[in-house]
């Protein structure tokens, strides 16, 4: 009868590669997330794309002399991403591009409000509850450039789902009870779908007129952007510009078919 030895060298040494193997994943694992929020600050702080390049091929050659992590090498990446002080993108053009984005989304809105009442021939009533709402979404519009900011700095977590869940619900419902208010304001519709739809289109129009998908792209030292930009990359970046737009639709598709497939 055959037994196994516990003290194998032979299993030892397979144990103890098998952990510095799962030791290294996790590191590389943990640099890849890294090397991520970096590109992120960078293109934050309005970094040009060449730039970003340039600090990304340095930051990978140094670290692969170090031989540590990203973390322990360089320290946070946003504050590391600003104490590399790059020539950036002037703020009022980054802002520019965070605010056309905010008018499209006040486009929608205003869709939302006025496309039924078109449809039906009626003019926008506009309660207590609805002019509050309308007063949040400007003052979102206008803090779009920070909050975009804040987002992209953002990790999810469940718990952040949980709490929009429970936000979501709880403002429906408050809506549903308090929203049949006596009308404080009556405005014809169609003034509101006029400046609706040149509020999602001229930012959608802007945007695709001004950019192109070689705009402003990371390269690397030596190298030149790519000559036909991936299908995802397409479908992404077009969803971004033409998304307001895309809802919108939507929204008129609900509006003049909705209430006939209902019946």
């Amino acid at each position: 009868m055959t037994t196994s030895n516990p003290r194998d060298p032979d299993s030892g040494r397979a144990g103890i590669r098998s952990e510095e193997a799962a030791l290294s994943t996790a590191i590389e694992t943990d640099d890849a997330t890294w090397f991520d929020e970096f590109t992120i600050e960078l293109r934050l702080l309005g970094v040009p794309g060449s730039d970003i390049g340039d600090a990304l091929a340095s930051a990978r050659e140094f670290l692969a002399d170090a031989g540590t992590s990203a973390e322990a090498c360089f320290g946070s990446p946003r504050r590391y991403a600003a104490e590399l002080g790059l020539e950036t993108i002037p703020l009022r053009r980054v802002n520019r591009g965070g605010l056309l984005s905010g008018l499209g989304v006040l486009g929608l809105f205003g869709f939302l409000l006025s496309a039924l009442p078109l449809v039906h021939g009626e003019a926008v009533e506009l309660d207590l509850v609805t002019l509050v709402v309308v007063v949040a979404v400007v003052i979102v519009v206008v803090i779009v450039p920070t909050l975009l900011k804040v987002l992209a700095r953002l990790r999810l977590r469940p718990w952040m789902v949980v709490v929009a869940a429970l936000l979501g619900l709880a403002t429906s419902l408050t809506l549903g009870r308090w929203g049949n208010g006596a009308a404080l304001l009556t405005v014809p519709a169609l003034p509101i779908v006029i400046v609706s739809a040149l509020l999602v289109l001229v930012p959608a129009i802007w945007s695709q007129a001004r950019h192109s998908l070689h705009d402003d792209a990371i390269v690397d030292p030596g190298g030149s952007p790519e000559v036909r930009p991936s299908i995802s990359t397409r479908l992404f970046l077009g969803a971004i510009t033409w998304g307001m737009v895309i809802l919108s639709i939507v929204v008129w598709l609900f509006a003049l078919f909705g209430e006939p497939l209902e019946r």
